[in-house]
């Protein structure tokens, strides 16, 4: 009898969801994001952690927002305050974008 190896054995027992992709993944780039925060967070081990943020929007929605405080204070208002204040500012970056007219003008 053939022994099989942890590899073959986990192909064998593994279970498919029918949502589970037929062909792995491959990463689009935005899982790097919390990967590369989760490294500055490591590196500053030695501060004091003031909060951290990574917002990756869809499509056309602005810019990713990624915001690590190293916040001597600890002071949550601040964490939260900058977060809404980066959000606003997307926001209205984003409705001066949706105002602005198509075409650069009018045709006489």
């Amino acid at each position: 009898m053939d022994v099989a190896t942890a590899a073959e054995l986990e192909l064998l027992t593994r279970r498919v969801h029918m949502n589970d992709p037929l062909v792995e993944k491959k990463p689009d780039g935005h899982s790097e994001r919390y990967r590369l925060m989760a490294d500055r967070i490591d590196h500053n081990a030695d501060a004091t952690f003031g909060g951290a943020v990574v917002i990756i929007p869809p499509a056309g929605g602005g810019d990713p927002i990624e915001l690590l405080i190293l916040d001597a204070q600890g002071n949550p208002g601040q964490f939260w305050a900058t977060i809404m204040s980066r959000i606003q500012i997307t926001l209205e970056d984003l409705k001066a974008k949706q105002q602005q007219p198509f075409g650069g003008g009018m045709r006489r």
